[in-house]
C-alpha cells in the first residue's frame, strides 16, 4: 500500500524530483532489509570521473571497488550477486577489456572489484579522449543499479600522474611516470637551443656539465602550503631547478617547485597534510581535480 501510494504521488512531481524521492524511499526500504550495494566510482544518479593527464601510451587500468557496507560497523548479511555492462566511446585507436562480467560481494568480506583496461593500439595524441561507460546491477537478493562514466583525456604524451592518500594519513604521495625516451635541453649551450630534443646517444656523448643542462621532462608543481607542505628533505627537492614561496604568518613556505626527470622513469613526491582527516586521492569521484597543479614545461 505504501509503495502504491508513493508511485501515484510521484506522478504529480517533475521527473527528476520524482526519481530522487523514489530512490530515497527505495534505499530506505533496502536498508531496513540490511541490503547495501555501493561502488567507489559509480552511483544511482550516474557518477562522472575525469582524468586529464593520461599519457595515451600505456595501458590504463580503471579499478571499480564494490562493497556491501553501510559504515564501518554495519554491512549486508547476505551475498550480493551483480552483473556488469560497459562500453568504450572514442574515435581513437584503443581496445577496452574487462576482467569479468559478473561478480559476487561475499557476506564474509563485503568487498569485490573488477578492472576495465583501456589499451592504446597506437600512441594517442594530446587532446584525444576515451569515455568508458559502466553500469552494474545487483540481481540477488534485490535489484539495484549503479552507473557512471570515466573520461580519459590525453595530456602531455608520455607523462602521467596520480595522488594516493587516505583518511587520517599524515601525508599524501604524488606519483609521476615518464615514458618519454629522449632528453630536452633546458639551458642552451654550444649549438644546442633551449627545448631542443636530444636522442639518448647524443646525450651520452655530452660532458657532465652539459648533461646537467638537459632533462627528459621538465615539470612544475604548484600547491597551497595552507593545505599541504612539500617534503624538502627528498632528493627531488635538492635537485630542483627552482622554487617559489609565499608568506604565511610571517614565515616563508614553498608553494611551487620546478624539476626534471630522467627518461622512462617514475618518481614519488611526498607532501604532508595540514588536515590529516582529508583524503586528496586523485583521480577519484570525490576529487575530480587534483589538489596539486601539474605543468609539463
Amino acid at each position: 500500500f505504501i509503495f502504491s501510494f508513493v508511485i501515484i504521488g510521484l506522478l504529480l512531481f517533475k521527473p527528476s524530483l520524482a526519481r530522487y524521492i523514489y530512490n530515497g524511499i527505495k534505499n530506505y526500504y533496502y536498508e531496513s532489509q540490511g541490503f547495501y550495494f555501493n561502488c567507489d566510482k559509480l552511483s544511482e544518479d550516474g557518477a562522472v570521473l575525469q582524468l586529464d593527464n593520461w599519457d595515451g601510451v600505456n595501458r590504463f587500468p580503471i579499478e571499480f571497488h564494490m562493497n556491501s557496507f553501510k559504515n564501518n560497523m554495519i554491512s549486508s548479511e547476505s551475498d550480493i550477486s551483480y552483473t556488469i555492462e560497459n562500453r568504450c566511446i572514442t574515435t581513437a585507436d584503443v581496445t577496452c577489456t574487462i576482467t569479468k562480467e559478473e561478480g559476487l560481494i561475499s557476506k564474509n568480506t563485503h568487498e569485490d572489484f573488477f578492472v576495465i583496461n583501456v589499451i592504446p593500439n597506437a600512441n594517442l595524441r594530446q587532446g584525444d579522449t576515451v569515455t568508458v561507460e559502466v553500469k552494474v546491477k545487483s540481481t540477488d537478493p534485490y535489484e539495484k543499479e549503479l552507473s557512471g562514466k570515466v573520461n580519459l583525456n590525453v595530456g602531455v604524451p608520455g607523462i602521467s600522474y596520480e595522488i594516493t592518500d587516505k583518511v587520517n594519513q599524515p601525508y599524501l604521495d604524488f606519483k609521476i611516470t615518464n615514458t618519454l625516451n629522449y632528453y630536452r635541453v633546458v639551458t642552451a649551450f654550444d649549438s644546442y637551443t633551449s627545448g631542443q630534443v636530444l636522442e639518448e646517444e647524443v646525450y651520452n656523448g655530452l660532458s657532465a656539465a652539459d648533461k646537467e643542462k638537459c632533462t627528459s621532462a621538465l615539470i612544475r608543481l604548484t600547491f597551497d602550503p595552507n593545505i599541504i607542505l612539500v617534503d624538502v628533505t627528498s632528493d627531488f627537492y635538492e635537485n630542483a631547478y627552482s622554487s617559489t614561496t609565499q608568506m604565511i604568518n610571517n614565515k616563508e613556505y614553498i608553494n611551487g617547485v620546478t624539476f626534471g626527470m630522467e627518461p622512462v622513469s617514475s618518481m614519488t613526491i611526498r607532501f604532508y597534510k595540514v588536515e590529516t582527516s582529508n583524503n586528496y586521492t586523485y583521480p577519484s569521484v570525490d576529487n575530480p581535480n587534483s589538489i596539486i597543479t601539474f605543468e609539463a614545461l
